[in-house]
């Protein structure tokens, strides 16, 4: 059962980035999935993120992340100013044409994703389940 569980939650995850890929497209921005997952993590909050923060949230060491960033500053993005009460800390944050992508992707994403919800009948005990699967992916989120 163990391995065709992990069968199962490949197919999922797979199902899921490729939801997500073709939501980025959809949106016609050209982003990679490191550029995505830094819109993602900067648009939680409105007083965005430090750098650190989202290296953390990659899984990524402070200066990849902070590439990633540059990247997304130079196409107009996000933005980046010093923290209030460090001066070493890069806070990023986005920027309307960032929030504007961010929430274009996710609207895409969640149509997406109602639909597949929607081609399938579960039950009440089935839904807790995949809520409860979900809860557990949240470190990685």
């Amino acid at each position: 059962m163990s391995e065709n569980l992990v069968g199962a939650l490949e197919r999922l995850v797979v199902g899921s980035v490729a939801i997500t890929a073709r939501a980025v497209a959809a949106a016609d921005a050209e982003l990679t999935f490191m550029q995505w997952r830094v819109l993602l993590v900067v648009g939680e909050h409105d007083e965005g993120r430090a750098v650190g923060e989202i290296a953390t949230r990659m899984g990524a060491h402070a200066s990849p992340a902070s590439r990633v960033v540059s990247r997304l500053k130079r196409r107009g993005l996000v933005w980046t100013d010093k923290g209030d009460l460090d001066k070493r800390v890069v806070c990023v944050r986005l920027t309307e044409a960032g929030r504007d992508l961010r929430t274009r992707v996710l609207e895409r994403r969640g149509r997406d994703l109602a639909e597949v919800i929607g081609a399938m009948s579960m039950t009440p005990t089935e839904a807790g389940a995949i809520a409860k699967l979900a809860q557990s992916f949240e470190p990685f989120a």
